[in-house]
């Protein structure tokens, strides 16, 4: 049963690139991402970025998942984390589901085919979101941690004097 206490925007970050995969299966004429870095290729599945996120995005989640718990969320700051990463990476697996295949070869014609030019820049655009995505989760990171350490630091309880003094 769907309840306000399991329903919460942060399970967003677990499904959206778990739904997208599975939909990518049957809509996407390719099953494997390609892509280009340091002068080679590599192959990658869907089902293999889906956990490269899932995993990416675990430590974050445990950030807004306790910022929850203790009611201490800004909740513009959690909306805007959340928001932009299925943004980041819905775009990249778009592009690495709807981008034209290439013949590999192609790079050694004398003039570049116009196909791997296009390809080549949606790779680098693709790279490029995935760097901002990594990012973006790395910020929202250090920002859990420096929140974690100022609320324990408000939430001690003082010492009296006596207790002080006696030190």
């Amino acid at each position: 049963m769907l309840t306000t206490h399991n329903a919460r925007g942060e399970h967003i970050l677990w499904l959206s690139p778990m739904l997208y995969t599975w939909l990518a299966t049957y809509t996407s004429p390719l099953q494997m991402v390609v892509f280009y870095t340091d002068n080679k290729y590599h192959l990658i599945s869907f089902i293999a970025i889906t956990f490269l996120f899932i995993v990416l995005m675990a430590i974050p989640y445990l950030f807004h998942k306790y910022f929850r718990e203790n009611e201490t969320r800004n909740i513009f700051v959690s909306w805007l984390h959340i928001i932009s990463s299925v943004v980041l990476m819905i775009g990249i697996l778009m592009i690495y589901t709807y981008t034209q295949p290439i013949n590999r070869d192609w790079k050694y014609f004398p003039i570049m085919h116009p196909v791997l030019v296009r390809w080549r820049f949606f790779n680098s655009f693709a790279l490029i979101l995935f760097q901002v995505f990594v990012l973006n989760q790395i910020l929202f990171t250090i920002y859990g941690c420096f929140k974690m350490y100022s609320q324990r630091f408000t939430n001690r309880p003082k010492q009296s004097s006596a207790v002080i003094n006696a030190l």
